[in-house]
């Protein structure tokens, strides 16, 4: 059986006509999870005339002595601010030096990958605005979910969740967590998220700030004739 999409841009032009009711509105922002989430997310972008960033949906795993690989801190980045979630550190008996550090750690990591994905660019506000958030697919929408609490947080008055192909038991959690799930192909049974592109190669830092810079540079008359 052969993968239903060729590549990520494929999937983003289906994708995009999925959301072809939130063409052309001025309240709309595309918000990508990288990396694979980039290339899908410009071609919403650009078919629905929306400005696009991303959403960096960090888990770290802690560097704690002893180790303790099971131990995670939810650390996620996203416009307008790098924010802290982690519900659990109640339970994970960590001192607050070690917590400390920790967070510190997680959060300078952070933000030298939002550096190195977006450069200097000023970062919109959410408030009040129509949030698309796309990823190139999902398997079980944790990364998404995530997404949604950090987004609400930001402000954003109501958010979409849009990938190109999904697991129905995912799309059917994220809705809960969305006010619009839209998902192209839902195949069953669902194996994996790169088992349903036929070229599925990872996707670069460097290539996700080209193509936000093209993003951006294509919306710049937009803003400049508003002016």
């Amino acid at each position: 059986m052969s993968a239903p999409f060729r590549h990520r841009t494929e999937a983003g032009e289906a994708l995009a006509r999925s959301l072809s009711h939130l063409a052309g509105r001025e309240d709309v922002t595309v918000l990508a999870l990288p990396p694979g989430g980039v290339p899908v997310a410009f071609e919403v972008a650009r078919a629905l005339g929306a400005p696009l960033d991303v959403a960096i949906v960090q888990p770290i795993l802690q560097a704690l002595e002893p180790p303790r690989r099971d131990v995670t801190l939810g650390l996620l980045g996203s416009p307008p601010a790098v924010q802290l979630h982690a519900p659990t550190l109640n339970v994970l008996n960590l001192s607050d030096e070690e917590l400390g550090q920790a967070v510190s750690q997680a959060r300078q990591r952070l933000r030298q990958r939002v550096r190195a994905m977006r450069g200097g660019a000023p970062i919109a506000s959410l408030q009040g605005r129509t949030v698309v958030v796309v990823d190139d697919g999902t398997a079980a929408g944790v990364v998404l979910r995530r997404a949604a609490g950090l987004l609400r947080r930001a402000g954003a008055r109501t958010l979409v969740a849009a990938v190109p192909v999904g697991a129905q038991e995912a799309l059917r959690l994220l809705a809960g967590y969305f006010d619009e799930v839209v998902c192209c192909l839902q195949p069953e049974p669902f194996v994996s998220v790169p088992g349903c592109y036929a070229s599925y190669p990872d996707v670069t830092d460097a290539e996700v700030r080209e193509l936000l810079e093209r993003a951006r540079a294509r919306s710049a008359p937009r803003e400049t004739d508003a002016a």
